[in-house]
Protein backbone atom coordinates (compact mmCIF):
# COMPACT_ATOMS: atom_id res chain seq x y z
CA UNK A 1 0.00 0.00 0.00
CA UNK A 2 1.27 3.23 -1.07
CA UNK A 3 0.46 6.19 1.87
CA UNK A 4 0.41 9.96 0.60
CA UNK A 5 -0.28 12.85 2.55
CA UNK A 6 -1.02 16.03 0.03
CA UNK A 7 -1.22 19.18 1.52
CA UNK A 8 -4.39 20.18 3.23
CA UNK A 9 -4.65 17.08 5.33
CA UNK A 10 -4.80 15.96 9.17
CA UNK A 11 -1.34 13.68 9.73
CA UNK A 12 -0.65 12.61 13.30
CA UNK A 13 0.53 9.73 15.37
CA UNK A 14 -0.53 8.84 18.65
CA UNK A 15 2.01 6.82 20.52
CA UNK A 16 0.48 4.91 23.48
CA UNK A 17 1.22 1.92 25.95
CA UNK A 18 -1.60 0.65 26.76
CA UNK A 19 -2.37 -1.64 29.22
CA UNK A 20 -4.54 -4.29 27.54
CA UNK A 21 -3.76 -7.58 26.62
CA UNK A 22 -1.54 -7.33 23.55
CA UNK A 23 -4.92 -9.41 21.29
CA UNK A 24 -7.25 -6.30 22.03
CA UNK A 25 -4.22 -3.58 20.58
CA UNK A 26 -6.36 -3.92 17.20
CA UNK A 27 -9.23 -2.70 18.91
CA UNK A 28 -7.60 0.59 18.94
CA UNK A 29 -8.30 1.52 14.84
CA UNK A 30 -11.79 1.14 16.20
CA UNK A 31 -11.84 3.15 19.29
CA UNK A 32 -9.92 6.10 16.50
CA UNK A 33 -12.40 5.19 13.89
CA UNK A 34 -15.04 6.08 16.89
CA UNK A 35 -13.21 9.60 17.73
CA UNK A 36 -12.86 10.42 14.23
CA UNK A 37 -16.68 10.27 13.44
CA UNK A 38 -17.68 11.72 16.85
CA UNK A 39 -15.19 14.84 16.51
CA UNK A 40 -16.23 15.36 12.46
CA UNK A 41 -20.43 15.42 13.95
CA UNK A 42 -19.08 17.76 16.81
CA UNK A 43 -16.66 20.26 14.69
CA UNK A 44 -18.64 20.25 11.35
CA UNK A 45 -22.04 18.15 11.99
CA UNK A 46 -21.44 15.76 9.01
CA UNK A 47 -22.22 12.18 9.68
CA UNK A 48 -19.22 10.20 8.12
CA UNK A 49 -19.68 6.45 8.71
CA UNK A 50 -16.89 3.96 9.52
CA UNK A 51 -16.04 0.93 7.10
CA UNK A 52 -14.34 -1.94 9.26
CA UNK A 53 -11.88 -1.97 10.45
CA UNK A 54 -9.84 1.44 10.07
CA UNK A 55 -11.80 3.75 7.12
CA UNK A 56 -13.80 6.54 7.82
CA UNK A 57 -16.02 7.30 5.19
CA UNK A 58 -18.11 10.69 3.72
CA UNK A 59 -20.84 9.88 0.72
CA UNK A 60 -19.27 6.74 0.33
CA UNK A 61 -16.27 8.27 0.06
CA UNK A 62 -12.84 7.31 1.52
CA UNK A 63 -12.34 10.26 4.37
CA UNK A 64 -9.86 9.43 6.41
CA UNK A 65 -7.48 6.23 7.22
CA UNK A 66 -6.03 4.44 10.30
CA UNK A 67 -3.33 2.47 11.09
CA UNK A 68 -2.49 0.86 13.99
CA UNK A 69 1.37 -0.58 14.64
CA UNK A 70 2.88 -2.09 17.89
CA UNK A 71 6.43 -2.83 18.86
CA UNK A 72 8.26 -2.64 21.90
CA UNK A 73 4.99 -2.21 24.25
CA UNK A 74 4.81 0.61 22.58
CA UNK A 75 1.95 1.24 20.43
CA UNK A 76 1.59 3.76 17.71
CA UNK A 77 -1.88 4.78 15.85
CA UNK A 78 -1.77 7.04 12.73
CA UNK A 79 -4.34 9.01 11.01
CA UNK A 80 -4.63 10.35 7.83
CA UNK A 81 -7.51 12.78 7.07
CA UNK A 82 -8.44 14.43 4.33
CA UNK A 83 -9.38 18.02 5.30
CA UNK A 84 -8.60 21.50 3.12
CA UNK A 85 -7.04 18.50 0.27
CA UNK A 86 -7.48 19.67 -2.72
CA UNK A 87 -9.78 17.73 -5.14
CA UNK A 88 -7.34 16.75 -7.88
CA UNK A 89 -4.79 15.44 -5.20
CA UNK A 90 -7.15 12.52 -4.44
CA UNK A 91 -8.49 9.55 -6.31
CA UNK A 92 -11.96 9.17 -7.40
CA UNK A 93 -12.62 6.69 -4.13
CA UNK A 94 -11.35 10.08 -1.92
CA UNK A 95 -12.92 13.31 -0.37
CA UNK A 96 -11.95 15.82 1.69
CA UNK A 97 -13.66 17.61 4.42
CA UNK A 98 -13.74 21.44 1.87
CA UNK A 99 -15.09 19.19 -0.73
CA UNK A 100 -19.00 19.39 1.32
CA UNK A 101 -17.80 21.98 3.98
CA UNK A 102 -18.50 25.76 3.03
CA UNK A 103 -16.65 26.99 6.00
CA UNK A 104 -14.07 24.35 6.13
CA UNK A 105 -11.99 24.16 9.93
CA UNK A 106 -8.20 24.48 9.46
CA UNK A 107 -6.16 20.28 9.98
CA UNK A 108 -5.38 21.76 13.36
CA UNK A 109 -8.88 22.31 14.26
CA UNK A 110 -9.75 18.78 13.18
CA UNK A 111 -6.49 17.37 14.86
CA UNK A 112 -8.11 18.97 18.24
CA UNK A 113 -11.53 17.67 17.92
CA UNK A 114 -10.53 14.24 17.04
CA UNK A 115 -7.88 14.32 19.89
CA UNK A 116 -10.49 14.78 22.72
CA UNK A 117 -12.70 12.59 21.88
CA UNK A 118 -9.94 10.03 21.72
CA UNK A 119 -9.15 10.48 25.18
CA UNK A 120 -12.61 10.12 26.17
CA UNK A 121 -12.62 6.74 24.59
CA UNK A 122 -9.35 5.35 24.97
CA UNK A 123 -9.66 5.82 28.98
CA UNK A 124 -12.82 4.43 28.79
CA UNK A 125 -11.35 1.20 26.50
CA UNK A 126 -8.64 1.57 29.21
CA UNK A 127 -10.68 0.48 31.99
CA UNK A 128 -13.64 -1.63 30.70
CA UNK A 129 -12.84 -2.91 27.32
CA UNK A 130 -14.62 -3.05 24.05
CA UNK A 131 -18.20 -3.39 25.60
CA UNK A 132 -18.56 0.07 25.55
CA UNK A 133 -16.82 1.27 22.33
CA UNK A 134 -19.14 -1.68 20.61
CA UNK A 135 -22.32 -0.19 21.33
CA UNK A 136 -20.98 3.18 20.53
CA UNK A 137 -19.97 2.82 17.21
CA UNK A 138 -22.99 0.68 16.14
CA UNK A 139 -24.98 3.81 14.29
CA UNK A 140 -21.83 4.44 12.86
CA UNK A 141 -21.22 1.38 11.50
CA UNK A 142 -21.88 1.94 7.61
CA UNK A 143 -22.35 -1.51 5.94
CA UNK A 144 -24.52 -3.04 8.90
CA UNK A 145 -27.28 -5.20 6.98
CA UNK A 146 -25.64 -4.34 3.92
CA UNK A 147 -24.65 -7.11 1.31
CA UNK A 148 -20.37 -6.76 1.17
CA UNK A 149 -17.80 -8.61 -0.12
CA UNK A 150 -14.64 -9.54 2.05
CA UNK A 151 -11.31 -10.26 0.69
CA UNK A 152 -9.08 -12.00 4.07
CA UNK A 153 -5.83 -13.11 2.45
CA UNK A 154 -6.54 -15.28 -0.90
CA UNK A 155 -9.74 -16.32 0.51
CA UNK A 156 -13.52 -13.97 -0.71
CA UNK A 157 -16.08 -13.89 0.52
CA UNK A 158 -19.78 -12.62 0.03
CA UNK A 159 -22.82 -12.04 2.72
CA UNK A 160 -24.29 -9.39 4.67
CA UNK A 161 -22.60 -7.27 7.74
CA UNK A 162 -24.38 -7.84 10.67
CA UNK A 163 -22.44 -6.65 13.19
CA UNK A 164 -19.08 -6.69 15.48
CA UNK A 165 -18.18 -9.60 17.70
CA UNK A 166 -16.92 -8.52 21.80
CA UNK A 167 -13.30 -8.51 20.30
CA UNK A 168 -14.24 -6.10 17.07
CA UNK A 169 -14.09 -8.81 14.73
CA UNK A 170 -16.51 -8.10 11.72
CA UNK A 171 -19.64 -10.56 11.78
CA UNK A 172 -21.12 -11.21 8.22
CA UNK A 173 -23.59 -13.97 7.47
CA UNK A 174 -22.07 -15.33 4.61
CA UNK A 175 -24.80 -16.59 1.69
CA UNK A 176 -24.85 -20.05 3.01
CA UNK A 177 -26.06 -18.92 5.78
CA UNK A 178 -23.21 -19.54 8.12
CA UNK A 179 -21.68 -16.72 10.64
CA UNK A 180 -18.38 -15.76 10.12
CA UNK A 181 -16.17 -13.78 12.45
CA UNK A 182 -13.20 -11.82 10.46
CA UNK A 183 -10.27 -11.02 12.42
CA UNK A 184 -8.96 -8.75 9.41
CA UNK A 185 -10.34 -8.09 6.20
CA UNK A 186 -11.01 -5.50 2.98
CA UNK A 187 -14.81 -4.77 3.00
CA UNK A 188 -16.45 -3.62 0.16
CA UNK A 189 -20.20 -2.42 -0.05
CA UNK A 190 -22.00 -4.21 -2.82
CA UNK A 191 -24.62 -0.95 -2.30
CA UNK A 192 -24.86 1.67 -0.54
CA UNK A 193 -28.00 2.56 1.56
CA UNK A 194 -26.32 4.27 4.96
CA UNK A 195 -28.96 6.94 6.67
CA UNK A 196 -27.40 9.71 8.39
CA UNK A 197 -31.08 10.72 9.78
CA UNK A 198 -30.19 7.18 11.74
CA UNK A 199 -28.54 8.90 14.35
Amino acid sequence: RVWESPEGGAYFSIILRPQRPAAEIPQLSLVTGLAAVEGIQRLVRLYPSIRWPNDVLLNEKKLAGILVEARSGAVVVGVGMNVRTQAAELPDTGISLADVVTSCPHPHQVTGALWRRFSTWYDVWGREGFAPIREALRPWMGHFGQPVHVTAGRSRFEGTATDLDESGRLVVRLDSGVLKTFNTGEVTLLRYTHDPRHH
